[in-house]
Formats: C-alpha cells, structure tokens, sequence
C-alpha cells in the first residue's frame, strides 16, 4: 500500500516536472515553480517518491531556465487572473517566501487579499520588515486614489474575513492588519 502511494506520489513529481520544463520552452516557467520542482523536489531525492528521471528532468528545467527568459511570478499570477476575467491589483513578493496580494474575482465579484511573511527573511527586524511592505501597499493605494482610514482596522488578522471581501477598503484593511501582526502570517 505504501509502496502504491510512493509510486502515485513519484507519478505526480514527474508530471509536475514535465509542466514546468513545457511552460520553460515557452518562457512561461515562473520562478514559484522553478522553485518548487528545482529545490522542494529535490528533498525527495533518494526516496521512492522522486521520479525515476527526476535528475534529467531538473537539468532540462535548469537549462531551459538559464537560456530562455521567463515570465516573474507576478506575471504569470496576473495571466492567471486574466484568463478568469479577474484582475491583479497589487502584487509583491519580496524574496520566496514573502507574498502580499491584491486583485479582484469577477464571478463573485469580490475582492481577494494575501500576506505572508517568510520567517526566516524577516527574522532580523519583523516589524520594520513588514513596515517597507505596507508602506509599498500605501504608495500603490495613494496612486489609485483609494481613500483609507488605517484607524478602524480590525485588532488582529484573525479578526477578518478568510480572504475574500466585498470592498477593496475591506481589502486593504485585511492586508494592513496582516502587516501590522507580521507574526500571524508568517510561513
């Protein structure tokens, strides 16, 4: 039985792995998932779940990756958007592990919003880490002319909705709470 689970598991690496070195012939390998299949992979190296052409398919994805330029992540997360008709309003992530997103759903006609601060980045000076990060959310608000009372934001992230929201204010106070507590969305 586990034996049939390794080898599931092996199946979907390898599948992963072709996907990425097809989007990389094509430039539409973003750097998440060069990431994921060059480096979260490989911690299944020597294991009945790394795929049996693991190794080769990592160094075709290597070299794709160094001779064809490739869309970044905000790229390739606003193509997604745009192919549900939704819209990437703001995006930033600074280093792997550190996202804080904005856009917009059309089908519910609502507002998704994102932050997560990475642990290890940000372990120097948390707060100051995640002040630079709001005060580049700030900046994009100001230039789309988005009034904002940061006074009536909730205590803790806790205190808001799971992501999604009717008003891009809603929104934005959900991502400046998030960066006010850096510490309750650290991964």
């Amino acid at each position: 039985m586990e034996n049939q689970q390794m080898n599931r598991l092996a199946a979907a690496y390898r599948a992963d792995l072709l996907y990425a070195v097809e989007r990389a012939k094509q430039g539409n390998c973003a750097p998440c998932w060069q990431d994921y299949c060059l480096e979260e992979l490989a911690a299944a190296k020597d294991t009945g779940a790394y795929p049996q052409d693991g190794d080769a398919l990592r160094a075709e994805l290597q070299r794709l990756t160094a001779v064809v330029p490739q869309i970044t992540n905000r790229e390739a997360e606003a193509a997604e958007l745009a192919a549900y008709g939704g819209k990437l309003l703001f995006y930033l992530d600074r280093d792997r592990g550190t996202l804080v997103e904005l856009a917009y759903l059309p089908a519910p006609g609502r507002y998704s919003a994102c932050a997560y601060i990475d642990a290890q980045a940000s372990r120097t000076d948390r707060p100051a880490y995640a002040r630079s990060i709001a005060a580049q959310l700030d900046e994009w608000r100001q230039e789309q002319g988005i009034p904002f009372d940061k006074f009536t934001l909730p205590a803790h992230p806790a205190d808001s909705d799971s992501g999604e929201f009717d008003t891009v204010e809603e929104a934005l106070g959900y991502l400046y709470t998030c960066l006010h507590c850096p510490d309750s969305v650290l991964c």
